[in-house]
């Protein structure tokens, strides 16, 4: 089992970030989906949208990567905010 983080974009604005063990980057979201989230009063977790996934890795000459989904960059002081991607499209 590898380390993943899935990013869930959250309702009105903001991400959400779940920590899961799986398989494989398919697996991390089906696993974060099943977890019993919360998030504060007024928001709420997009799952009509398509998350963000990321490897998490420790060893000294690998930095995690980004292995599915949309690359929610708002992270980066300056960089323009990011635009969730409703499921099943193509871009």
């Amino acid at each position: 089992m590898k380390k993943y983080a899935v990013n869930w974009p959250i309702r009105p604005f903001g991400i959400y970030t779940v920590l899961v063990r799986a398989a494989n980057p398919t697996d991390a979201v089906r696993v974060a989906a099943e977890r019993e989230l919360s998030t504060i009063d007024g928001f709420s977790i997009a799952f009509d949208y398509e998350p963000e996934v990321w490897r998490l890795c420790r060893l000294r000459n690998r930095l995690s990567q980004h292995v599915a989904g949309p690359f929610f960059d708002d992270a980066v002081p300056g960089w323009v905010p990011f635009t969730p991607m409703p499921l099943g499209t193509d871009a």
